[in-house]
């Protein structure tokens, strides 16, 4: 309602303005020029007034965040009578294929130069692989370079890594795929 009484009030004194030019009489120059003192006084009394209605809410808003704070840094807070109880360690198959996961992180993120949208369909494309090798009866025993390895060629990858842990590096035939009898 401020803005609405403020807006009128600035037509007004604008009228009265153009009147006190226009006008040839004395009289009435001087009737119009205090009316338009007047308004132009209304216009600052009403911006000034909301000026100061947005300076009361905004302290009374940071007083009120304020007394929030203080309310909740003062409440006493529960003992906790249970621990939370202890996570289950991590499966080994899961560990194996985070560290493959690490492993071809980089490669992953060079292959799609950058861009973020490949980059997640390159790890989605990752995991649906591991899964996929971890289904596989010696995906424990197989060595986690050779895992990465095997995944990085059939997705194309190129590039180096190298195992951070210490790992046993994988001989010459376990890098291999063995040969299976099938008759």
């Amino acid at each position: 309602m401020l803005g609405e009484l403020a807006e009128l009030s600035l037509m007004v004194a604008k009228d009265l303005a153009v009147r006190v030019r226009e006008t040839e009489d004395p009289d009435q120059a001087v009737a119009l020029a205090a009316a338009f003192q007047k308004m132009s006084r209304v216009v600052r009394l009403t911006l000034a007034l909301d000026a100061k209605l947005e300076r009361d809410a905004a302290r009374a808003a940071r007083e009120a965040e304020k007394a929030a704070v203080e309310a909740e840094a003062a409440r006493p807070r529960p003992i906790r009578q249970d621990p939370e109880p202890p996570r289950p360690a991590p499966h080994p198959v899961e560990i194996r294929k985070d560290r493959v996961r690490g492993l071809l992180n980089r490669l992953i993120w060079n292959e799609s130069e950058g861009e973020q949208e490949d980059y997640e369909v390159l790890l989605e494309d990752l995991d649906a692989r591991l899964d996929e090798a971890a289904a596989h009866p010696g995906f424990e025993a197989m060595p986690i370079e050779t895992i990465a390895r095997r995944i990085a060629a059939d997705m194309g990858l190129s590039g180096d890594f190298t195992l951070s842990l210490c790992e046993a590096p994988p001989s010459a035939s376990a890098s291999r795929p063995q040969p299976t009898d099938s008759g």
